[in-house]
């Protein structure tokens, strides 16, 4: 039988066992994963829910030995095994000998090719959900909610986007959701199927509005509680949706919805959430479970063992790590400063509230009124009035400490990590002479970089750290202009600036550019600050070639003439 009639006949029994509704002729089978690319992972367990089929997934060398303990013997086995990163050599071997049939062996080149090459093997599917790979979370998010609705989450960036596209030129599409943040060219080669877009900016609000469209189609008791950093297969299975929680922080967006939803019960899913399980019940009145373990069936025969740790296969995430580096009190401005660093790779959005102590005594609280940015692998000081630490007696004998009480996260609405630090505070005597002024907002189209210039215009040198509001593909966004302060000399004037793609619809809605720029005498307390809203100006960059031909000009002037005075002499 040649290959394309095998795969034809294929399609017609899946499609046979959809419309006669035979569920078991179709799960006779069940899926196996042995890979390291959390997409494979991803993707078999998706294909195997939408098939009906259980799925199972190797998390290191010893499991995929214990693995064949667990397997239903009465199932034949499609394997799905990565060609670079399998955890487990020769793993159809294996179960073989294990007394195993496996059907079927699918080599994964890689998470993009398996996630393709099994939506090719589900004909009848029409809706599709679109996201970038580089948020594992946003996968977990949009899981329940694709399987309920019989949609596949496909894979885009602007790598592979031709791929894809193509992909659903050969298909039907009914319904087509663009999850999360996605490149821009991912949106404008997907916007002639009409897409639904669910971005808000922040991976809690997109959760909840994906949980709204699940309780769209279907009734809704009892909710699934993860923080979204690892594939389980409740979590998958599509049963109840799934809804993202702090591991110490429950964010106050998540605790409105569950006190509006009519949904009375949740399951945590993993140990590592069993604070946050305590929260939610306080806070809501819910009746939250833990699933912390699971029983494993012997091979078919229908006997439990021991419980067991949960199957967890990690994600790619951010790891947020923040701290609290010195803590001053100020008595030239009478403020508390308290120098904040990120030592994460992303930048951190961080909301505090300081208590300061004296001698034991709390006398004062202070804080931030909105959540402030911290650069990835910078520092930031923060200093907060505290008038309260004036009015005390002898301070520079005094043992006065603070309480750092700081929720962070990776947006403003995602403060979901918690902070605590205690530590001691210094006496200082420091008043801040620095002025700058903001003049101008240049954006460079041949070069695609947006710079701001700034000016020093008093007389003490000084740091800057300039960043511009934008709306880029009509969402707006903060751009930091530089990494780490920029030193500016007295009297001097500097134009930083970072690259920006931007069209001319996004020139079109950006005329005017909110500009706010951090600044002070010392780098790691820039205390001061600066808001303006300046007009955009556009340069071609013709002008810079221009510049570049009339100095290359002048230089080979200059050759020549050098040239014709060394021939005379």
């Amino acid at each position: 039988m040649d290959r394309g009639l095998k795969q034809r006949l294929k399609y017609i029994l899946i499609l046979a066992c959809v419309i006669v509704s035979i569920p078991a002729a179709c799960a006779q089978e069940q899926v196996v994963i042995n890979s390291g690319d959390w997409r494979d992972v991803y993707s078999g367990v998706m294909y195997a829910n939408l098939r009906g089929m259980p799925a199972s997934f190797i998390t290191d060398a010893p499991h995929a030995t214990a693995m064949p303990n667990y397997l239903d013997k009465n199932r034949d086995i499609l394997l799905v095994e990565a060609e670079t990163s399998p955890f487990f050599a020769n793993y159809e071997g294996t179960l073989t000998a294990e007394g195993f049939v496996v059907s079927e062996t699918y080599k994964s080149p890689g998470g993009i090719d398996a996630n393709l090459h099994f939506i090719g093997e589900l004909p009848d599917i029409t809706n599709f959900t679109v996201l970038d790979d580089s948020y594992g979370y946003n996968a977990i998010s949009v899981a329940p909610y694709a399987v309920k609705s019989r949609s596949w989450v496909m894979f885009a960036d602007h790598e592979n986007i031709d791929e894809v596209s193509g992909f659903l030129d050969g298909r039907t599409v009914t319904n087509l959701l663009i999850y999360g943040r996605v490149d821009r060219q991912v949106n404008d080669s997907l916007s002639r199927y009409n897409p639904e877009i669910i971005d808000y900016g922040d991976r809690f609000d997109n959760n909840i509005a994906i949980t709204k469209k699940y309780q769209d189609i279907s009734e809704v008791s009892q909710i699934v509680f993860t923080n979204g950093e690892f594939i389980e297969n409740e979590i998958m299975s599509g049963r109840e949706p799934v809804l993202f929680i702090g591991t110490n922080v429950i964010p106050e967006q998540t605790v409105n919805y569950l006190n509006g939803s009519g949904i009375e019960t949740g399951v945590v899913i993993g140990n590592d959430l069993t604070g946050a399980a305590s929260m939610i019940t306080a806070r809501t009145g819910m009746h939250v479970f833990i699933k912390f373990g699971q029983g494993r069936g012997g091979g078919g025969g229908g006997a439990f063992s021991l419980v067991e740790t949960l199957d967890e296969f990690p994600l790619p995430k951010y790891d947020l790590v923040m701290s609290v580096i010195s803590a001053d009190y100020n008595q030239g401005t009478g403020g508390l400063e308290v120098v904040y660093q990120n030592d994460a790779n992303i930048d951190i959005f961080s909301k505090s509230s300081v208590s300061v102590l004296v001698d034991g005594t709390q006398v004062a609280t202070v804080g931030n009124e909105e959540a402030i940015v911290i650069i990835e692998g910078t520092t930031s000081g923060v200093s907060y009035d505290c008038p309260e630490l004036a009015a005390q007696p002898s301070l520079e004998t005094a043992n006065i400490t603070v309480e750092v009480y700081a929720v962070f996260g990776e947006s403003p609405r995602s403060l979901n990590r918690l902070l605590q630090q205690m530590l001691g505070v210094g006496i200082i005597t420091f008043v801040d002479r620095s002025t700058i002024d903001a003049t101008k907002v240049l954006y460079t189209k041949k070069t695609e970089r947006l710079a701001v210039t700034i000016t020093n215009t008093g007389d003490a040198p000084c740091y800057v750290r300039p960043d511009v509001l934008l709306r880029i593909g009509g969402r707006e966004q903060s751009y930091g202009i530089v990494d780490d302060p920029l030193y500016l000399p007295a009297g001097g004037s500097e134009s930083p600036s970072c690259r920006i793609d931007m069209t001319d619809a996004d020139i079109a809605d950006n005329q005017i550019v909110p500009v706010h720029v951090a600044y002070g005498e010392r780098d790691k307390m820039l205390g001061k600050s600066l808001d303006d809203d300046l007009p955009l100006e556009i340069a071609s960059g013709i002008e810079i070639v221009i510049i570049a031909g009339v100095a290359i000009a002048i230089i080979l002037i200059a050759a020549a003439i050098l040239l014709w005075r060394r021939r005379k002499e």
